[in-house]
């Protein structure tokens, strides 16, 4: 893969559980670190469940090795100036080509 196509800047919002004052737990955002990346959408299916539509987006994000090792699945993601988020479903690493493919899915 050529460089010039990691041409979308992402976010990646780390989340850090926090226990509040009724002794629960909630998560907060420790951080954001944002990366170059190629963001591509694989699938858009619209379900219905219990009478309520609801569309499941899925984007293919491809970003160099050394960029991804800091992401974990279940971190989420926002892609350029869009305020739409996605969480990280799974990862792969690919030995020889040092990029790694992360698949997410947009939350609503």
């Amino acid at each position: 893969m050529q460089a010039g196509k990691l041409n979308n800047r992402i976010t990646v919002k780390k989340t850090t559980r926090v226990q509040d004052q009724f002794g629960g737990w909630q998560n907060t955002a420790d951080y954001n670190v944002s990366y170059w990346a190629d963001v591509k959408q694989i699938s858009g299916d619209i379900t219905q469940e219990n009478g309520k539509r609801s569309l499941e987006l899925q984007v293919e994000i491809k970003m160099r090795k050394k960029s991804a090792d800091g992401i974990n699945i279940g971190d989420v993601i926002t892609v350029g100036g869009n305020p739409a988020e996605y969480r990280i479903n799974s990862k792969f690493d690919s030995v020889e080509s040092f990029y790694t493919d992360i698949m997410a899915t947009k939350i609503d």
